[in-house]
């Protein structure tokens, strides 16, 4: 018998949003050469284009600046789609870091998204 995996929602990622419209926005992700899933930690750009989190990057690549909300494709440019930005509460063990990530690194990556107003937390 064939197995089903259930893909990730966005309701396993967003735990609480303090007002519809304000916590996600519509955002502008840089080109990627891979999908990218919902819950990846993102830095934003000096052009204002976020992309995934990369700590082995200098400035502002290295600093979480929001959160996936939507599922992506690859795509060769730039796409709309939507990140949570602000006034949430995040499942801290469905958040998506790059590999290699360290727990520092990780933790300093909590402490930027508590600064936007992003908590993160153990999902029960």
């Amino acid at each position: 018998m064939p197995t089903y995996t259930e893909p990730k929602h966005l309701g396993d990622v967003l735990l609480v949003e303090v007002k519809a419209g304000w916590t996600k926005q519509t955002a502008l992700l840089s080109a990627t050469s891979v999908a990218l899933a919902i819950g990846c930690v993102l830095a934003q750009k000096a052009d204002g284009e976020f992309t995934p989190v990369d700590f082995a990057a200098e400035a502002p690549l290295n600093k979480a600046a929001a959160v996936l909300a939507a599922n992506v494709d690859e795509s060769e440019a730039a796409q709309k789609t939507v990140v949570i930005k602000r006034g949430a509460t995040v499942a801290k063990n469905e958040l998506i870091w790059p590999a290699g990530a360290t727990d520092e690194q990780i933790k300093a990556a909590l402490v930027e998204l508590e600064a936007l107003g992003i908590v993160a937390q153990n999902a029960l």
